[in-house]
């Protein structure tokens, strides 16, 4: 059955999501940033990927940058639109004490980074910050509490990593033994609403079935990462790394740990999004 696309060539259309550089876009650096989410285009051409996946070649005056855009990285261009300081990833720092039970946990100044941004609240815009002074925490804090962090996100960052509270409790307690650990990759798909969340189910699903009756699972599953992740690992095609038991979100870590080689699991829901992870190798404690 043929599939429909919703825009048409010569519509303008805005970006919801941070498009990067893949690898492909000429003169451009892999991961860079190439159009942040919020800008308004033109459709130019129309295509299809992987045969079921609409995708939009879309030139972004502002950005004086044609992009490929995923049909679901994009609205019309009239749809409301809340704009917003901050995005995911951002670093900001605090411009208030934050307090939980009257402790002060985070001063002003205290840099942290933006983990999902709430930008349909009726007081107006709103973000989850994990800041450095409370691992473990995750912090509702209003736009006009946060300044902009100089400074881009550290290269090993990733959206399935904990706070390193939770990588502490991987600490070897054995007289120096190191603990199992597994090369994980894994496909994030962020949401801001109950139809987004909706949406990134079906996607991931259909996403696990194609995988699971793929030859070759890891290629397949490199391949699904990267075109359709929302996280910087994408451009690293999912991987993650090697990891230790206390190092993914609690939601995570579970799961994971249950996995043999070359089995998935997911969709899975933490407080950045849906994940599906692939479990590339094990490795055996030493």
């Amino acid at each position: 059955m043929a599939i429909e696309p919703r825009f048409a060539i010569d519509d303008e259309v805005r970006l919801v999501r941070n498009v990067r550089d893949d690898g492909t876009y000429p003169g451009a650096s892999r991961g860079e940033l190439l159009v942040r989410r919020g800008l308004v285009g033109v459709v130019r051409d129309i295509g299809t990927f992987l045969q079921d996946r609409i995708v939009y070649s879309v030139f972004f005056p502002d950005a004086n940058r044609m992009v490929g855009c995923r049909e679901e990285e994009l609205i019309a261009g009239d749809a409301p639109w809340t704009p917003t300081r901050f995005e995911f990833r951002d670093k900001v720092t605090s411009r208030a004490v934050l307090q939980v039970n009257g402790k002060t946990l985070v001063t002003p100044g205290a840099p942290g980074q933006v983990l999902k941004v709430l930008r349909d609240l009726p007081d107006g815009p709103a973000y989850h910050v994990h800041f450095e002074a409370a691992p473990g925490r995750v912090f509702q804090v209003p736009e006009t509490m946060l300044d902009a962090c100089a400074g881009e996100p550290a290269a090993g960052d990733d959206d399935a990593i904990a706070p390193a509270e939770n990588a502490a409790a991987a600490a070897p307690a054995n007289g120096g033994q190191r603990p199992e650990s597994r090369l994980l990759r894994h496909i994030l798909v962020t949401f801001d609403n109950d139809e987004e969340k909706r949406a990134a189910q079906i996607l991931l699903q259909d996403l696990r079935r194609q995988i699971e009756q793929a030859p070759e699972r890891a290629a397949a599953f490199a391949a699904a990462a990267l075109a359709n992740s929302h996280c910087p690992t994408a451009m690293q095609e999912g991987v993650i790394g090697a990891v230790k038991p206390g190092q993914l979100f609690p939601e995570l870590d579970p799961p994971a740990f249950a996995l043999a080689e070359g089995e998935l699991a997911g969709p899975l829901e933490t407080q950045v999004g849906l994940h599906i992870l692939y479990c590339e190798r094990i490795y055996p404690p030493q």
